[in-house]
């Protein structure tokens, strides 16, 4: 759950942004039907990403969340001459896909950054849609 006085903005039914008050850190979560290999995927995004501005990978690899299979994402950008740092967590569960994401300007508090995005991932629950 992030922090109360963060605005939100849903994205679609199944994407939903959360920005901190100054605008330093972004939380981002979203589901979708589990379809691909995540890594396979990712790997191809991240192909794509070197045409970004001074992208530079820091990790890429499988990893577990909560007993299940994950794969687990981080790396550097510029974005408008201010340098970010990104993280993204994805997981499997049942036939959904998860990603958790956090985005926060490098210099701008980043350990407490980590701290709210550590607490993110640690109350996230993925909900399930009824079929009533």
């Amino acid at each position: 759950m992030p922090p109360k006085d963060w605005k939100r903005s849903v994205r679609t039914a199944a994407e939903v942004h959360y920005t901190s008050p100054d605008g330093s850190q972004e939380l981002a979560a979203q589901s979708a039907l589990a379809k691909d290999d995540l890594l396979a995927t990712w790997r191809k995004s991240e192909r794509d990403a070197h045409q970004g501005q001074d992208y530079a990978k820091i990790r890429l690899g499988r990893t577990t969340f909560r007993g299940h299979p994950a794969v687990i994402w981080e790396y550097l950008f510029t974005l408008d001459g201010r340098r970010w740092h990104a993280e993204q967590l994805a997981f499997e569960q049942g036939s959904q896909s998860y990603q958790i994401s956090t985005w926060y300007e490098v210099g701008a508090g980043e350990s407490q950054a980590r701290r709210t995005y550590a607490g993110v991932k640690k109350t996230f629950a993925p909900t399930v849609a009824s079929s009533d």
